[in-house]
């Protein structure tokens, strides 16, 4: 499986990366510092979309959910709210995915400004 440093191009900027997601963690949901990273740690570890999910992403298809009708790719392009992204399939076009449906993906990769 793809780690977040093979995603990004290096350990350096996976880190970068978790720390950032961290202090998000803190001023919005108002964790406790102490407990943000390790947080963000467990979920990256867990391939958990709710920490995961950025726009720009390429997310595939997990091996095992071959037989669910689900989409093999997608690219998600914004948040229609907390619990729903707007993606692209490449088959159908756009569609309101719910963001638990992304735990039968994987990240593959994802354009960063």
């Amino acid at each position: 499986m793809t780690t977040l440093a093979d995603v990004l191009g290096s350990e350096t900027e996976a880190n970068r990366w978790m720390e950032s997601r961290a202090r998000g963690l803190v001023l919005w949901k108002r964790v406790a510092p102490q407990d943000a990273y390790r947080l963000v740690e467990a979920a990256v570890e867990e391939h958990d979309p709710a920490i995961l999910a950025e726009l720009g992403q390429v997310w595939t298809r997990r091996p095992e959910a071959a037989e669910s009708g689900l989409p093999a790719v997608l690219y998600l392009t914004h948040w229609l709210d907390r619990d729903h992204l707007v993606v692209e399939d490449g088959a159908t076009g756009s569609a309101v995915l719910p963001l638990l449906t992304l735990n039968a993906y994987q990240l593959d990769y994802w354009h960063q400004p």
